[in-house]
């Protein structure tokens, strides 16, 4: 695998620090350059103001912002894969996604989210090339 000159960027968007300490660390270790935003105007103009591979999103932010959010952030960048971390864990929750969310992870675990994240990386980059 050729090592990145640049590690991708990453958006973690979410209430507050303590509930996404862990899962900054994880996507750090992973490779990944971070940066959080905590209130969806900051998200916003993140997106308006920088490239990202991805947004990791805390579904309780996107259900206190109308859910409008991952909205939003596809009219900035049509393509940005978001992820949604859904804390209900309900299973059936995968199959109903928030409009302009790409995939939901339903197990808030480090390991789980980084998992799905790495699968909607892959999935996004064999859309673009493929």
């Amino acid at each position: 695998m050729a090592s990145r000159t640049k590690p991708e960027r990453i958006l973690c968007v979410a209430q507050s620090f303590p509930r996404i300490e862990a899962l900054e660390a994880a996507i750090r270790e992973s490779g990944y350059s971070l940066l959080l935003a905590f209130t969806a105007d900051h998200a916003v103009a993140a997106c308006v103001n920088s490239e990202f591979a991805a947004v990791v999103l805390d579904a309780e932010l996107v259900r206190g912002e109308g859910e409008a959010l991952a909205e939003a952030l596809k009219l900035i960048r049509a393509k940005l894969p978001v992820l949604l971390i859904d804390h209900r864990k309900d299973p059936a929750r995968k199959d109903v996604l928030p409009k302009g969310v790409d995939a939901v992870v339903v197990d808030r675990s480090p390991a789980a989210v980084i998992a799905e994240l790495k699968a909607l990386l892959a999935n996004h980059q064999i859309a673009r090339t493929g």
